[in-house]
């Protein structure tokens, strides 16, 4: 019987990350986005950001200019990397509309 073998697939894109950081400073900066089944979707960034920060990232890749409005994700802090920057899992936010709000 043959058995498959499943291989972890990692998404890997370049985006930038906008919003504001643990000291009420906006920010701007270009990383890369790395999206797996386990982790999820992981940014690196240089500078550390409140509990629940809320990003905007945007892809960065000039041939899909459809792809290029920012989506709005919660970033919570999962570790620091070996360069001392700080790693964040994304986690997409759901609009309020008066159907999923409460009374």
């Amino acid at each position: 019987m043959l058995r498959y073998v499943k291989i972890p697939q990692v998404r890997h894109y370049r985006v930038e990350v906008s919003g504001w950081d643990r000291h009420q400073n906006f920010f701007v900066e270009n990383c890369d986005l790395l999206w797996t089944e386990e982790s999820g979707k992981v940014v690196t960034l240089h500078r550390t950001l409140s509990p629940e920060a809320i990003l905007f990232v945007r892809l960065l890749d000039p041939e899909q200019a459809d792809r290029a409005h920012p989506v709005v994700y919660l970033a919570k802090w999962i570790g620091e990397a070996p360069d001392r920057c700080h790693q964040f899992q994304l986690n997409a936010l759901v609009p309020r509309t008066p159907e999923n709000s409460a009374v």
